[in-house]
């Protein structure tokens, strides 16, 4: 079973781990790219009222971190962005899960109209987890990132409230 809770005091210091290993931060932020996170950098992410992190965690316990980040009140839309964090926990559905239940959270408790998501081209895991959860491509921006010695393109999805809450009827309906 995959739960999604606040990030705890207790649990900053593996999620500085995850988000300082270059096999995952390689597709973040460059905040977060090739660099050492340390405690003071996550407090701040977790202080700003614009971000809500949550721990996702399976019968085995802490294994990844979403967010939804930039997120505009009166616009009502904001920015998801995950990661799995116990490699061992790959390939079974954890991530894909997670941001589904943190769209119930970004749909329904902080009551937005629609979250993007932007990806690193070439990070098809990444893709397959949006798509899974009704994602649309809607855009490049080309040449945006750096990773390592190459410019790479960004590729932008998004997902409206109206086809999410479509989606979970519809998996409701079939028993998913």
């Amino acid at each position: 079973m995959i739960q999604l809770a606040g990030l705890q005091p207790g649990e900053i210091a593996v999620a500085c781990e995850w988000l300082s290993d270059p096999d995952i931060n390689r597709w973040l932020k460059s905040v977060f790219r090739g660099r050492r996170i340390d405690r003071s950098t996550v407090a701040v992410m977790l202080r700003d009222k614009r971000n809500h992190v949550l721990m996702i965690r399976d019968d085995a316990g802490p294994c990844g971190l979403v967010g939804i980040s930039e997120i505009d009140r009166l616009d009502r839309v904001g920015m998801i962005w995950y990661l799995l964090g116990e490699k061992s926990r790959g390939g079974k559905g954890v991530t894909s899960l997670a941001v589904g239940l943190a769209l119930d959270r970004a749909f329904g408790d902080l009551d937005l109209a629609c979250v993007y998501a932007w990806i690193i081209d070439g990070n098809e895991p990444s893709r397959r987890v949006l798509e899974k959860n009704g994602f649309q491509p809607i855009g490049r921006m080309r040449g945006a990132t750096r990773l390592g010695e190459e410019i790479v393109d960004r590729v932008y999805f998004d997902v409206t409230r109206d086809d999410h809450l479509s989606r979970r009827e519809a998996e409701a309906r079939w028993g998913r």
